[in-house]
């Protein structure tokens, strides 16, 4: 008599044999292939950290450098930049670069 009468060719009693036959075979213990797997994860998770941020740093730098290009052509375009004070300039282009960001 069989032990499980509805179910005998399971996929999972087939799955474990091969998952304890492969591991046993490689020699190492349940506990050392814990430590193998949650390694290779925290690399993994350590590599797209990494490329997420060099990501946004140079979606960041795109955008920097568009707003300094729209600046440098907004100041090319004034006329008489010389007879406007130092302080008039500045509240100029901090109200410009108010708009850029809107």
């Amino acid at each position: 008599m069989k032990m499980n009468p509805n179910n005998s060719d399971g996929f999972w009693t087939h799955f474990w044999a091969i998952v304890t036959a492969t591991f046993s075979a490689a020699g190492l213990t349940t506990e050392q292939w814990i430590y193998v797997i949650l390694a290779v994860f925290g690399a993994l998770l350590s590599l797209a950290s990494y490329l997420n941020n060099r990501k946004s740093l140079k979606a960041k730098q795109i955008e920097d450098e568009k707003r300094t290009e729209i600046l440098r052509s907004y100041l090319a375009g004034r006329k008489d930049n010389s007879a406007i004070s130092s302080a008039g300039v500045a509240d100029e282009v901090k109200g410009v670069m108010d708009n850029i960001g809107n």
